[in-house]
């Protein structure tokens, strides 16, 4: 008998870990600017927190939703 083979390609999930490790790199960095840049201009800490943790995952959102608009439409 032969074996199945192996369903997952090891080459896009390595890439695609890269690709999510970066982005989450880049929104701590992003949440840490937000919060210095906001704090020294005086917001109030409540809505200084709520841009801080708001702002980084739709920047990434918008980022991928490009980019899968991008990709998807590019002929096979």
């Amino acid at each position: 008998m032969s074996e199945t083979p192996n369903p997952f390609n090891r080459k896009t999930i390595s890439r695609a870990t890269i690709i999510a490790a970066a982005m989450a790199v880049g929104g701590i960095i992003l949440f840490i600017v937000l919060w210095i840049v906001l704090g020294n201009t005086g917001i109030d800490q409540l809505a200084r927190l709520l841009v801080s943790f708001c702002v980084p995952p739709a920047i990434i959102t918008a980022l991928l939703g490009i980019y899968f608009l991008i990709t998807h439409n590019r002929p096979h």
